[in-house]
């Protein structure tokens, strides 16, 4: 029987370490659902860091883009994400999600008011879901 494609794996995960930097003892766990991602989202997550070369009449020119590690992480937890509780000053949800996904202005503006320890702590549990992107980028 030939392959029949199924639903991409998703994981819900508690953020042990922003819940003990963050909470008090007794709140409810905070909560992530991370999404295997698909061959679409892959290849956008590695347009993001492409090289080129080329070779005009003997010369080498190479043309790169500029990139920080930390704009991959945001972009493979925006392309991951599908549930999360944390919540903004004004209680509301800090990510809206729309079909499954997060949506993309709600995620912008969230993920910047992150303390760098909980945005660490999601992209850990991004990479448990999706180990390929562990490793060197392909």
């Amino acid at each position: 029987m030939p392959l029949k494609l199924t639903s991409p794996i998703e994981k819900d995960f508690v953020l042990e370490k922003s819940d003990a930097e963050f909470c008090e003892k007794g709140d409810p766990s905070t909560t992530v659902t991370i999404r295997q991602a698909t061959q679409g989202q892959h290849e956008r997550r590695n347009a993001v860091i492409n090289t080129f070369n080329r070779e005009y009449d003997g010369l080498n020119i190479t043309v790169s883009q500029n990139f920080s590690p930390e704009d991959l992480y945001r972009l493979e937890v925006e392309l991951t994400l599908t549930s999360c509780n944390i919540s903004d000053v004004d209680e509301k949800p800090l990510f809206t999600f729309r079909n499954g996904a997060v949506e993309p202005a709600s995620f912008r503006k969230g993920w910047a008011k992150l303390p760098p320890l909980i945005a660490s702590e999601i992209h850990e549990k991004v990479l448990e879901v999706n180990p390929l992107w562990a490793g060197p980028p392909e």
